[in-house]
């Protein structure tokens, strides 16, 4: 195989990778013209990377996994919660096949002219306005943890009220929606008011790092390969990685590689050993073992019992 042809089949497969992510229309979850919709979710590896119509507001309240957003993948569990603006793709995994630790999470999503609707309204009273944390761009999102696990209750309401629909149920969920919005505005404004600017802002060294991670995970990487190459020593580097990221370098990569492959089998043909080694591993039965380790399948398996979901 020349270097040119390998170059071409690489874009290709990263062409087809992208590709996969899927839209979520309103109509797939909302009920009429009712604004809200909720549920609660286990999350494995059966949904793709999506996008939304509407916005999202996602809260772990159990467990623990990888949470991706575009490029960027980081660690989630119990408390954390992601405010997801319309065209923001992303999708969540659990850290491994195992029921010991699922990863649990309230979705509530709301349409969007809904919160225009409030919006309005509340600028008669006051300049203060909560649902502005939810008005951000397509590819941006805000990311808080709720460490006293104060917010709980209110989706726990939320969602009884949600399922049970018991008379005057809207009146009671637009209530707690209202009393969401503010407390999740004031943990952000909190949060940001007590960080420093070294942690608002990754230094210029993690930054280049996740980057150059993001751009070359399917190729051999090591620790004391990107230390070499960004300058600074092994145990800086394991412990800037793990601030940033919440997990180690090696687990880190191995998550981002198997979730590669997971969009590989499901938006290609391609034989299981070639998604293995354009995941970054040579030994297609090591990428077994270990796909299925974290996922709770095999790769064949994985992609006869999906790909029909597309």
């Amino acid at each position: 195989m020349d270097d040119k042809y390998a170059e071409d089949l690489k874009q290709n497969v990263k062409q087809a990778a992208r590709s996969s992510i899927h839209h979520s229309q309103v109509t797939e979850h909302f009920k009429d013209e009712f604004p809200l919709f909720l549920n609660r979710w286990e999350e494995g590896f059966e949904l793709r990377a999506h996008d939304h119509d509407y916005i999202e507001i996602v809260y772990v309240m159990a467990g623990d996994g990888y949470h991706y957003v575009g490029d960027i993948v980081e660690r989630t569990y119990k408390g954390c919660l992601y405010v997801l603006p319309v065209g923001t793709s992303h999708v969540f995994r659990p850290s491994g096949a195992s029921n010991k630790n699922k990863l649990i999470v309230y979705n509530l999503c709301i349409r969007p002219e809904f919160l225009d609707e409030l919006t309005v309204w509340l600028l008669r009273y006051s300049d203060n306005q909560p649902f502005t944390i939810f008005k951000g761009s397509p590819g941006t999102y805000v990311a808080i943890v709720d460490k006293s696990m104060e917010l709980v209750s209110l989706f726990e309401h939320m969602y009884r009220e949600f399922s049970e629909m018991k008379s005057s149920f809207t009146t009671s969920i637009f209530g707690s929606l209202m009393q969401l919005s503010v407390r999740i505005s004031r943990i952000w404004h909190q949060e940001v008011l007590s960080e420093d600017g070294d942690n608002v802002h990754l230094s210029s060294n993690l930054s280049n790092i996740l980057d150059y991670v993001h751009l070359h995970f399917t190729e051999r990487l090591t620790v004391e390969q990107l230390s070499a190459k960004f300058g600074i020593s092994s145990r800086h580097f394991i412990r800037l990685f793990q601030s940033a990221t919440g997990t180690g370098f090696s687990e880190f990569l191995q998550h981002k590689r198997v979730e590669y492959a997971c969009r590989l089998l499901l938006e290609t043909d391609f034989k299981i050993a070639y998604i293995a080694k354009s995941s970054g591993y040579k030994d297609t039965g090591h990428f077994n073992a270990l796909f299925h380790k974290i996922v709770g399948t095999s790769p064949s398996l994985y992609r006869k019992t999906n790909k029909s979901l597309k």
